[in-house]
């Protein structure tokens, strides 16, 4: 059975997720001790312990210490099974995070598969929605992933409630990843949404993104916006920035909060977005560690530039290397832009 400290790296539930994936995807067994330990609140929480749930359920595995709080885990995999998978986190916990663990298995399974998760879908520290949708999955389409998503309802902190499903068809070859100009900004748009909240909140957003964009963008270049009024349970906002590249789409999103006046949910989302739009570099810092799991499968070697090189990353890498043979440099100081090349080895 692996060994793996839980603090290692971001120290957080990207460790725990990514062994689950790897563990299920090459059916080595798992002991995880430290689980979360570099948080506030360390162990397992909802939203990681039903992450374990689902690909224990996938996978048929045999698993010890899957109860909330607990510090430690052991993970031993059997055969994976497509199927009709649904699975209700039952707080806002991130629906997000527990597609991206079991979207890996899914796609090694033999028939097609389809997975709805009840949850929070714009919660702090987790994929949105929208990115999820927007960026996530069409990144990994274009490495060989076939399937559709769909969103029936969205959920806030604390409440949750949102609702999102992904279908997969099997996919036993994945293509390697090779980006390194993203070419010319084509097209950039703003979605700034409020739930049960006045529709001014969600526009003056919206302006605060605006004026922080103002003379840092090509000239001429037209911003599409949208401001949308929500019906969820509880109360909820976001911003989300999208920017389509000629070889490349990056997004961000900024999520409002009680106190949290509308104008700085707006300027977080554009100073993220024009952090890494000055950079030049292709990949955004959330899909680099995102794509991690599918490119330690591909049929090739992958590079890519990123405009931040990030703790998920370096590691997903780090874990990946736990179950898997792989030639893997990372190129420049984390926090700051580089590259990253991955190659399974035989």
């Amino acid at each position: 059975m692996i060994e793996i400290d839980g603090s290692i790296g971001e120290g957080g539930g990207q460790v725990l997720r990514s062994a689950l994936s790897l563990s299920c995807l090459t059916g080595q067994g798992f002991h995880i001790y430290n689980i979360r330990k570099k948080r506030a609140t360390s162990g397992l929480m909802r939203q990681h312990l039903m992450a374990v749930q689902a690909a224990a359920r996938i996978a048929s595995a045999n698993v010890a210490g899957d109860r909330l709080g607990s510090p430690e885990l052991s993970f031993l995999p059997d055969s994976i099974t497509p199927g009709e998978y649904h699975f209700d986190i039952g707080t806002a916990g991130s629906a997000t995070l527990v597609l991206q663990t079991v979207i890996p298995l899914l796609l090694s399974a033999r028939k097609a598969s389809r997975v709805t998760v009840t949850g929070g879908t714009h919660v702090p520290f987790s994929p949105s929605w929208n990115y999820f949708e927007e960026v996530f999955w069409p990144g990994i389409a274009r490495l060989g992933v076939r399937g559709e998503t769909s969103a029936r309802s969205f959920g806030f902190y604390p409440k949750g409630g949102g609702r999102v499903s992904c279908s997969l068809e099997p996919a036993g070859v994945l293509a390697p990843c090779l980006v390194r100009e993203r070419g010319r900004l084509t097209r950039l748009s703003v979605v700034s949404a409020a739930g049960n909240l006045p529709r001014a909140i969600a526009e003056r957003q919206l302006q605060s993104v605006l004026a922080s964009l103002k003379g840092r963008l090509e000239r001429g270049l037209p911003v599409e916006t949208d401001v949308k009024e929500l019906k969820i349970f509880g109360q909820g906002t976001f911003v989300f920035i999208k920017g389509e590249y000629e070889h490349a789409v990056a997004g961000f999103t900024a999520l409002g909060e009680r106190g949290k006046p509308a104008e700085t949910v707006g300027g977080e989302a554009a100073r993220e977005f024009l952090d890494h739009h000055e950079t030049g570099a292709p990949i955004d810092p959330h899909l680099a560690d995102q794509l991690v799991l599918y490119l330690v499968r591909a049929t090739g070697g992958s590079f890519f530039r990123t405009s931040r090189i990030t703790s998920h990353l370096l590691t997903n890498l780090e874990v990946a290397g736990r179950f898997l043979k792989l030639s893997c440099h990372v190129e420049g100081k984390e926090g700051g832009p580089g590259t990253v090349a991955i190659a399974p080895t035989p």
